[in-house]
């Protein structure tokens, strides 16, 4: 009668399923409005769900229900996540980021970090930062902590605030050495909850010498990360890696998302990688035929 079954196993003793815990239940069975409610005050920082659609795990998504299903909830959470519904039709956003985002309420997210390296011949450097943030606290954003930190520097660094975008950035000068410069951006507006915008600026004064690396740390969630690089009269490359290092100090190469290029003597890398957690770090590394010394 049970094809496939020992009479052994047919008579063996009952084992309870181990419940699911409770937070994990609770939001499985809650709509986009209520998850978002659960972790407003209490931002999950372990078991967070971040990365890549993958068909097997058959997670589910709440990013289809609409705004008049929910009630029961305040009007600021209704209101944080009717944004997070319009940025998804902005943005062409799927399902699947959308719930991962309601989940990650409480967070500041970035939704894509850029950088920008441009290296002259003599090994002067010109970096531009520019972060698409995604405010998912319930307070406005006016304020966002950065630092900015070389090997060898030809003096004081330089930093100034990017146009781009309906923000206004001022850049609050923290802390200064002699190759690290910890500041502050400050925006006007500010970012309201639910809403993403635009943050960047400008780094010059830093050089690359005898070591061509750039290790970026990861602050917060970040959805996509870009690192476009441009050496100037660099002659050729020589090699090329990359290592993502994560939260626990393990190490795997990225080098499979590295693309580069010749064009006359200069040398262009581009590195990208998706769903970052905070705490992790990215490396790039290159060698060329005329390094500065």
């Amino acid at each position: 009668m049970c094809v496939g079954y020992t009479a052994a196993q047919l008579f063996e003793p009952d084992e309870p399923l181990e419940p699911a815990p409770a937070e994990e239940t609770r939001a499985e069975d809650s709509g986009l409005f209520d998850v978002i409610e659960q972790r407003i005050d209490r931002p999950a920082s372990i078991g967070v769900e971040w990365g890549p659609d993958h068909q097997a795990e058959g997670s589910r998504s709440y990013a289809g229900l609409s705004a008049g299903m929910a009630t029961d909830v305040s009007e600021s959470i209704q209101r944080l996540g009717q944004r997070l519904l319009k940025l998804k039709k902005v943005q062409r956003l799927s399902d699947r980021d959308i719930s991962q985002f309601a989940h990650l309420a409480g967070h500041i997210i970035d939704l894509d970090l850029r950088i920008d390296i441009e290296i002259s011949a003599d090994g002067a450097a010109r970096l531009t930062y520019r972060y698409e943030v995604l405010n998912m606290t319930d307070r406005p954003l006016t304020r966002l902590s950065r630092d900015v930190w070389f090997q060898y520097t030809s003096g004081k660094l330089t930093i100034h605030p990017l146009t781009e975008g309906t923000r206004r950035v001022a850049i609050q000068r923290v802390h200064d050495a002699p190759n690290l410069a910890k500041f502050a951006c400050q925006l006007s507006p500010a970012i309201q909850p639910g809403e993403s915008a635009v943050v960047g600026y400008t780094c010059e004064g830093g050089r690359f010498e005898d070591a061509l690396y750039w290790r970026q740390a990861i602050a917060r969630y970040t959805r996509h990360f870009t690192i476009n690089l441009r050496h100037g009269e660099a002659g050729g490359l020589i090699s090329c890696s990359a290592v993502e290092e994560h939260e626990d100090g393990s190490e795997n190469s990225a080098t499979e998302e590295l693309i580069w290029d010749d064009e006359g003597d200069d040398v262009i890398i581009t590195l990208t990688r998706d769903y970052l957690r905070p705490n992790q770090s990215v490396t790039l590394r290159w060698t060329v035929t005329r390094e500065h010394t």
